[in-house]
């Protein structure tokens, strides 16, 4: 590669871009899951929080001569500052050697960044940010009606099966919602209100698209591609939530793990050992009988120091108790994850992610460690892999079975 020549010249520009870029993901990781704003204060190191000045906050650079130290206090610097800048940079460029300098650049590094943000923090604390799936989702939503290069032009015959398919759906899961709710006694809350209105409002939204379109041939790519974000948006996470809920009417299992207290309590590993003295768990995190004879935070049992989040704990734990099989933040990121792909290309993404997880999950289970995993990296590498080579995935599949 010659790096005088302007492809030369775009390689380094996209992959220098990409590494600023990863660069920002680093302070949104520390960040967001603590509720912190990401611009104020300054980059700063979080053990003597003395500033980082300019020429210590080079993407890639600065990290290697300062040889993952902090200037000022000499502590340690994690890898994985350097790490998601080098992952961040590596897509940029690849994101550019696959798309080339068309409009879906744009939405493609979008979603990356999106998604790696989510992998992290989910790896780290068991959560996906709302800032990231929510907001991914209202993002993608945007930009697959303004560039709506990234879905590819669907078809008319294509949007209307996954206009069929969002709808049947939706339904099965509203009915398998209802009958938890039955089964466990629990009452329509407010924000699972909101929710189901959102859903309908997206699946009204996608017909609106898809008849505007053929009203407005000005503006048929950018509705047609809204079309098939709202329709992707509402499959991808009405999938993964009937998967949740298949598992929460069926398995009796219910896991807590250190996680579930990460950010209440300074040591979640030394309350879940308190926990298992008391009868509420087990050595492997299954919650126990003993919880559920508990009917109220003030009945519950705590170590020392842990008093003044009792309420937070106890309704952690129930939180847990009455689901537990699938994380909203998984399927939320399902929802963001159709806004960008589509609802092919989503769906695609479903049935990829478990063979993924699997391998991981029985890795764990031959260690002899709780099952309880972060699903949101794996689901991420299965929205990577459409990304680049889902529609290559979708033809063979479609002459496979001579569809």
């Amino acid at each position: 590669m010659n790096f005088f020549d302007i492809d030369g010249f775009l390689y380094l520009l996209f992959f220098s871009v990409g590494a600023i870029i990863g660069s920002f993901l680093n302070v949104c990781i520390v960040r967001m899951p603590r509720n912190e704003s990401v611009v104020f204060p300054s980059s700063h190191c979080p053990r003597c929080q003395a500033a980082i000045l300019w020429f210590d906050n080079i993407p890639l650079v600065s990290f290697l001569l300062l040889r993952a130290r902090c200037r000022a206090c000499r502590q340690p610097i994690p890898w994985r500052y350097f790490l998601v800048e080098l992952l961040m940079a590596g897509f940029s460029l690849w994101t550019y050697a696959r798309f080339g300098m068309s409009w879906a650049l744009v939405p493609a590094l979008v979603f990356v960044a999106g998604l790696i943000i989510a992998s992290v923090v989910d790896i780290e604390w068991r959560i996906i940010p709302d800032e990231i799936s929510v907001g991914g989702m209202w993002a993608g939503l945007a930009l697959s009606y303004i560039f709506p290069a990234l879905h590819k032009g669907p078809a008319s015959g294509i949007l209307g099966a996954g206009a069929w398919v969002a709808v049947i759906l939706a339904a099965v899961c509203i009915a398998l919602y209802l009958f938890r709710m039955f089964q466990h006694k629990l009452s329509l809350e407010p924000w699972d209100r909101n929710v189901l209105l959102l859903g309908a409002l997206f699946l009204a939204g996608q017909w609106g698209a898809f008849t505007l379109a053929s009203l407005f041939p000005c503006c048929h790519a950018g509705l047609f591609a809204l079309a098939d974000a709202l329709q992707g948006a509402v499959i991808g996470a009405c999938a993964l939530w009937f998967t949740g809920l298949v598992g929460e009417i069926f398995i009796s299992k219910r896991i807590v793990t250190p996680y579930d207290f990460k950010g209440v309590v300074e040591d979640p590993e030394g309350l879940l050992k308190s926990l298992e003295r008391d009868g509420y768990v087990d050595a492997q995190g299954n919650l126990q009988p003993a919880f559920r004879a508990v009917k109220t935070a003030a009945g519950l049992r705590l170590p020392p120091g842990c008093e003044a989040k009792r309420a937070e704990i106890f309704e952690g734990i129930q939180a847990v108790d009455e689901g537990g099989v699938m994380g909203w933040g998984d399927i939320k990121l399902m929802a963001m994850a159709g806004a960008f792909l589509g609802w092919q290309l989503v769906g695609l993404a479903f049935f990829i992610a478990p063979f993924f997880g699997a391998a991981y999950g029985l890795i764990k289970i031959i260690r002899k460690q709780d099952t309880a995993i972060a699903y949101g990296p794996f689901l991420a590498l299965a929205f990577i892999v459409c990304l680049y080579w889902g529609e290559i995935l979708l033809r063979r599949i479609t002459v496979m079975y001579g569809l």
